[in-house]
């Protein structure tokens, strides 16, 4: 294993697609590590794909599902029950810094000609997700200082708290289609995003985690 250690500043582009998920989808759906198991609390989840161009760890590709928050320790807090990133480097390094579940897939991005981008995740050639995307309208700044992500992960029965940070320009967004294998990804196509931004560039800084053991 390479060692990259925190904190890991990143660049790249990517879709961030805002939902508030009901507690029935995150239960059925939301593949909640066990330490939080009944303990949510609502408010926004999210699905981010990026294409990160740099990173202390070399450029990849990502996939993540948040649900919302949930109840720990007298704190309202996230977590990241599902993602797929396209490096081992980044698999390794996300399970020993932050104690994220990272697995590994292929990635590919692909900008058409009509101006949209197809995204396909997949893994040893079994689709996990295929979206087609475009982004419209003025671009705005965009900083996770109005929409935090404060999140805590469980490895090794050491739980990783960690608030990381990002700004970019953003625009509006659209899914033009969606498809998603359900056995390996949250079913979002049964969800109504509640908002969805292209950003690009975006640059995302993730420090060094707390570790309670």
């Amino acid at each position: 294993m390479n060692h990259y250690p925190a904190p890991w500043q990143l660049q790249g582009s990517g879709y961030i697609l805002i939902y508030r998920f009901t507690k029935e989808f995150v239960a059925q759906h939301g593949r909640v590590p066990a330490f939080l198991e009944g303990q949510f609390s609502g408010g926004l989840g999210s699905v981010m794909l990026v294409n990160y161009e740099s990173s202390d760890a070399g450029p990849y590709g990502e996939l993540l599902f948040i649900p919302g928050k949930f109840h720990h320790q007298g704190r309202k807090l996230n977590t990241i029950s599902k993602i797929y990133v396209s490096t081992s480097d980044s698999v390794d390094n996300g399970w020993e810094n932050w104690g994220i579940p990272k697995e590994l897939a292929a990635f590919s991005f692909q900008k058409l000609a009509s101006g949209k981008e197809h995204v396909q995740v997949s893994q040893a050639g079994v689709s996990i997700a295929d979206l087609t995307l475009s982004a419209f309208g003025p671009s705005f700044p965009v900083n996770t200082r109005l929409l935090p992500f404060p999140l805590v992960q469980q490895h090794q029965q050491q739980l990783y708290y960690t608030q990381f940070s990002g700004k970019g320009k953003g625009r509006l967004a659209k899914i033009d289609e969606l498809s998603i294998n359900a056995a390996l990804f949250p079913d979002i196509s049964l969800c109504k995003p509640w908002a969805l931004l292209k950003v690009d560039p975006f640059a995302i800084t993730f420090p060094v985690a707390t570790i309670q053991r």
